[in-house]
């Protein structure tokens, strides 16, 4: 089974979740909680997955010390990104920002200068996926504590970088929307939660970091 029907299963179940908790959960804050938590959990399987997919590949070609040393470049910040995000959200935040606008510069980039693209991308693989998925963890992780900043992140990374590389059709489509698909769906599951949490009266000085 491909990682793209993987990945369409588990958004499949993943929406019928959240649609049970927010039926059968009454309480406005422990909808918000529960489906910050499915978000959270959702993208950790997601880049459990992509990282072996990736780095599998990456061991394939170019292989050995150097496809250890691709897989490290972008893996090891990802995780100190991610450490970033849930020990120091307030410094996380604009951050990642900063980086999801520099990873939307490079698909355009790409979009003026096709050629130029093709040769990054044909030396280093699909760069914006790999940059996609090494975001989108740490701002799942950020969520966790800001959950509306980080949903609207979520739904950048899931959107622009894809949407700018349709358009101007300058690299493999199938491997983005893969790396999308999740962030996207729990973007918009953090963005639901920030919204419940802020109908809630007592949210205010229960659930400040999901506001």
């Amino acid at each position: 089974m491909s990682l793209p029907i993987v990945l369409a299963l588990a958004a499949v179940v993943a929406a019928a979740v959240a649609g049970v908790l927010l039926v059968r959960e009454k309480d406005p804050q422990r909808r918000a909680r529960a489906l910050v938590k499915l978000g959270a959990v959702l993208m950790t399987v997601f880049t459990v997955a992509a990282v072996a997919f990736i780095g599998g590949y990456a061991m394939d070609q170019p292989g050995g010390t150097a496809g250890l040393v691709v897989t490290l470049s972008w893996f090891v910040p990802m995780v100190l990104l991610a450490a970033l995000a849930g020990f120091r959200p307030a410094a996380a935040s604009p951050l990642l920002m900063a980086l999801a606008v520099v990873l939307v510069a490079v698909c355009v980039w790409f979009d003026l200068d096709p050629a130029a693209a093709r040769s990054v991308q044909d030396s280093n693989g699909p760069v914006v996926a790999i940059g996609v998925v090494a975001l989108a963890f740490p701002a799942a992780v950020l969520g966790l504590k800001r959950s509306g900043r980080a949903g609207w992140l979520l739904l950048a990374i899931g959107t622009l970088p894809l949407l700018t590389t349709v358009l101007g059709r300058s690299g493999p489509l199938a491997s983005l929307a893969a790396a999308t698909v999740v962030p996207l769906i729990v973007g918009i599951a953090y963005l639901v939660a920030a919204r419940l949490a802020r109908r809630d009266p007592a949210s205010r000085n229960t659930l400040p970091a999901l506001a």
